[in-house]
């Protein structure tokens, strides 16, 4: 559907990111609930599938955090660079 493009007002990774937290947190809360909860074969499975997928999405959102780290160190260096390359300019032209 090309979100991205239509709506570039909002900041993907991040929303990815918080896409991650929530499922997390939500499948860790649906997890506890099930096995704490039921006693039946049944929840304690979907306890455990429920805990795997929170591990999945921690991992997920982990790696997600790193890559949005990384993206933004760039866009700071970048920044530095470009206020050095103008200050220097500005120290060339005696201003």
């Amino acid at each position: 559907m090309q979100l991205n493009d239509k709506w570039q007002g909002l900041c993907w990774p991040m929303m990815d990111f918080l896409r991650c937290v929530t499922a997390a947190l939500i499948y860790f809360a649906i997890s506890i609930t099930a096995v704490a909860k039921y006693s039946d074969g049944a929840s304690k499975a979907a306890g455990v599938f429920g805990f795997f997928a929170t591990i999945v999405f921690a991992i997920d959102f982990y790696l997600i955090f790193n890559e949005v780290a990384k993206f933004l160190k760039q866009g700071d260096s970048a920044d530095e660079t470009t206020a050095h390359k103008t200050e220097a300019r500005c120290w060339d032209h005696g201003l």
